[in-house]
């Protein structure tokens, strides 16, 4: 029988036994503890046994660790309910659009191909945004009404920027959920978006993050397996010289 989550992410961290009145507790409540451990170790470090030390500072590393979690917890259940709406009327706009593209299909007319994808990475782009972050729409409203004609040239700057911005950041999310759609890799599926499944509980979507961090990462192992060829390389000129 498979452990519950909370207790193998706490054997995991290699939490002692204080752990586990805390995993999955509020934020305030973990917040008040890692105070508590750090005033005790900064106080008393001088006198405490080091099997005490290690103890307390591995705790305090995994109470840190909770409180991410915990305030990532909030900050989505939050986004759940304020975007909730928009969500769910762009999801219903975006599969009857992929639906008229579908209709009106010319598989042997590349813009009509072209045409399709769009739909489908709109349609997965709603329902795989991150829950971590504001909602950026997919389909905008305009502006019924003139109200802010009358704001000055720098609110007018900023608010220009602060568009710039979110567009940029919409613009990759749509690039990494086309990535995604087309590797076989997103959260939820195409195929199971049309059948009407959302975003679980526990997955928080894509992240642009997570994709800067593999990157990043598969960057640097380039680099290193490039510096470690090119170090053989020398190596196997100076034998040839030598």
């Amino acid at each position: 029988m498979a452990q519950p989550k909370s207790q193998r992410r706490n054997r995991q961290l290699g939490t002692t036994s204080e752990m586990s009145q805390y995993i999955d507790a509020g934020a305030n409540k973990i917040k008040k503890r890692i105070r508590d451990i750090e005033r005790l170790l900064k106080k008393k470090r001088d006198i405490l046994p080091d099997t005490v030390i290690v103890e307390k500072e591995r705790t305090l590393d995994a109470l840190k660790l909770e409180l991410e979690n915990a305030q990532m917890k909030h900050v989505v259940i939050k986004n759940a309910k304020k975007y909730h709406m928009i969500r769910f009327f762009e999801t219903k706009k975006a599969l009857r659009k992929y639906k008229n593209v579908l209709k009106n299909l010319d598989k042997d007319d590349n813009a009509s191909q072209k045409q399709l994808l769009e739909a489908k990475v709109n349609l997965c782009y709603v329902v795989n945004f991150p829950k971590t972050e504001k909602y950026i729409a997919l389909f905008p409203s305009e502006n019924k009404d003139d109200e802010n004609e009358s704001e000055s040239d720098e609110e007018d700057k900023n608010t220009s920027d602060k568009l710039d911005k979110t567009q940029l950041r919409k613009e990759a999310y749509l690039k990494l959920i086309k990535k995604k759609l087309k590797n076989g890799t997103l959260p939820v599926s195409f195929d199971n978006i049309l059948k009407g499944q959302k975003l679980p509980k526990d997955h928080v979507g894509v992240s642009l993050d997570e994709e800067h961090k593999r990157q990043t990462e598969s960057s640097s192992a380039k680099d290193s397996l490039l510096e470690s060829e090119n170090q053989q390389d020398n190596d196997e000129e100076d034998e040839f010289f030598e």
